[in-house]
């Protein structure tokens, strides 16, 4: 079989319904020499004559109607492709693939998906978490990404959507159990929850009315997810050190109670979303960016469950 460009059968296929070269080219804005020598190569490779010629213009021959045929279809086939492929890319409508960091980000991916399937009903979406330790996923395993802590050097696009400060936080069934801790050496003969990072202890950086200090406390649980410290917490077995809108709503609803101070003047952790330049032209994660970057504060504020307060 001879190599035969695409090319040339899109302007054989292009001609063939124009009638002449001249139309062709007022049609196509290739120019008729080109159009002409694509020709000639076609029908040189095929060793066939496709067209006619005569001062009337171009007529088909029986090896020319036969190429027209089968070759058409396969064109009128992509033009239906690629028209359904720019529907797809411009509608709101399909899934969009959220991935987070586990320090934080099941509460904001799921405080801002919720948020965006009960405005959007027609979008869908695939959400995930990763450990932080790890490199970033490779850019096709994504649309976009909620990223805590330094952004990342990388060929992504970084949007900064706020900053996370910490706090110590009890249960108000603790605090009627063991009192409410008035200066930081206080914490220091209650139960507390220790989160680890990459096995390394966080610090509670706390201030009173004397100083500024990191907080002592009797370890009762350790931890390497915030869900589960602030499980421990609500349950009034523990104080916690969590982050403040990831508690926002269980302070709200008097299920937890600020401690102390939060220590000034320390540097806040950044939160990010990341995405690659070529995932904001879609409109799907264009929108979820757009809402994360416009809303961030509203939407982790504001989770979306319910605490359920027990009857016994």
């Amino acid at each position: 079989m001879p190599k035969i460009e695409l090319k040339d059968i899109s302007n054989f296929v292009l001609i063939a319904r124009t009638g002449s070269l001249t139309r062709a080219t007022m049609v196509s804005g290739v120019p008729k020499a080109t159009l002409s020598h694509s020709i000639r190569r076609l029908e040189d490779m095929l060793e066939v004559e496709l067209f006619l010629r005569s001062q009337k213009g171009l007529h088909l021959t029986d090896a020319g109607r036969a190429l027209l045929d089968n070759s058409a279809r396969v064109f009128d086939s992509i033009e239906v492709a690629t028209s359904a492929a720019q529907r797809a890319h411009s509608t709101l409508n399909g899934k969009v693939r959220i991935l987070g960091s586990v320090e934080f980000g099941t509460s904001i991916i799921g405080a801002a998906t919720l948020l965006l399937a009960r405005e959007h009903p027609g979008l869908s979406f695939e959400t995930r978490t990763y450990a932080s330790d790890t490199p970033l996923p490779e850019q096709s395993d994504f649309d976009c990404m909620i990223f805590v802590g330094t952004a990342p050097s990388s060929d992504y696009v970084c949007r900064k959507l706020g900053n996370v400060s910490y706090r110590a936080y009890a249960s108000p069934t603790l605090l009627e159990k063991l009192g409410t801790p008035e200066r930081i050496d206080d914490l220091s003969h209650m139960p507390g929850i220790e989160y680890t990072r990459k096995g390394i202890s966080e610090p509670w950086l706390l201030q009173d009315e004397d100083s500024k200090q990191v907080a002592r406390y009797n370890i009762r649980f350790s931890v390497h997810d915030y869900w589960m410290a602030k499980f421990y917490a609500v349950s009034g077995e523990a104080v916690a050190y969590l982050p403040d809108f990831f508690v926002y709503y269980e302070v709200d609803q008097g299920s937890l109670v600020p401690l102390l101070k939060p220590a000034e003047n320390v540097d806040q952790i950044s939160v990010w979303v990341i995405y690659g330049a070529a995932r904001h032209k879609n409109p799907r994660v264009k929108l979820v960016v757009e809402t994360l970057c416009k809303q961030f504060s509203s939407v982790i504020h504001h989770p979306g469950y319910a605490l359920i307060p027990r009857n016994d």
